[in-house]
């Protein structure tokens, strides 16, 4: 099992947030944690996840991505994907989370 590695850096306006590794069941919780830490910590407006590192998500990744986008809104942040892999994108697409989430191809879209 890969480890999971998630770095924060503030960017003016924004939090961007990079997952590098599987977001997956195993990891889901963690990965949930520190960003949801970060949303009630932090001031930025913004949360950016760049997901360039993340070759593969399931079902309790999507759930995991679900409940941050929830907890942001509570705190009135607006989160946007970005650089998401094509698989990972389709999987987006299929279960019409794009609908839902904004999703841009590079962080400095967002």
């Amino acid at each position: 099992m890969n480890d999971i590695k998630v770095k924060f850096e503030q960017q003016q306006m924004k939090l961007i947030c990079k997952i590098d590794g599987d977001f997956d069941a195993y990891h889901s919780a963690d990965i949930k944690k520190m960003i949801k830490e970060q949303i009630e910590t932090s001031n930025h407006r913004k949360l950016v996840i760049d997901m360039s590192d993340v070759p593969y998500i399931d079902s309790a990744g999507l759930g995991t991505m679900v409940a941050i986008l929830k907890d942001a809104r509570n705190y009135g942040k607006e989160v946007i994907l970005t650089s998401m892999r094509q698989n990972v994108k389709r999987i987006f697409e299929m279960t019409r989370l794009d609908k839902v989430f904004q999703i841009v191809d590079t962080p400095e879209e967002a």
